[in-house]
């Protein structure tokens, strides 16, 4: 054993997360799971509306040190995911209204989209290079 070496167990060594669902969806450890699963494997447990465990196993006889950072990894991943998964839902409206802008103007939509779009720090410049303005204006 090297300098640093963890000692292996006699069987697959596991690492237990519990997660809050109120930080982390299943979802978002799923696709955590998902892109980490070429190093480890992870069972999902004891699922309930405040939380769930994740049970992670290395592919192959690693060490702990090994599974330790691989939980790192997957806890880092999965919070990344819940994060993205409340900005998309916070900034849904304004990715559809953009869309349905670009798609108006585009002549895809027989009608322009409602309401105001503009960007009012640039309409106030006379000759600002980044206009957004509804049609009409």
């Amino acid at each position: 054993m090297g300098h640093g070496d963890v000692p292996r167990g006699p069987g697959p060594a596991s690492i237990a997360v519990i997660f809050d669902t109120a930080v982390v969806s299943v979802e978002a450890a799923m696709k955590a799971s998902y892109w980490l699963t070429r190093d480890i494997v992870c069972e999902f447990r004891n699922r309930t509306r405040e939380g769930f465990e994740v049970v992670i196993s290395g592919r192959s006889d690693i060490s702990l040190r090994e599974l330790c950072s691989l939980r790192d990894t997957f806890v880092q991943s999965a919070t990344d995911f819940a994060l993205r998964e409340r900005i998309e839902a916070k900034t849904a409206n304004v990715r559809d209204l953009l869309l349905a802008k670009a798609f108006s103007e585009s002549g895809v939509l027989e009608d322009a989209p409602s309401g105001i779009f503009g960007d009012s720090v640039e309409e106030r410049k006379p000759d600002g290079m980044f206009r957004i303005l509804s049609s009409g204006r």
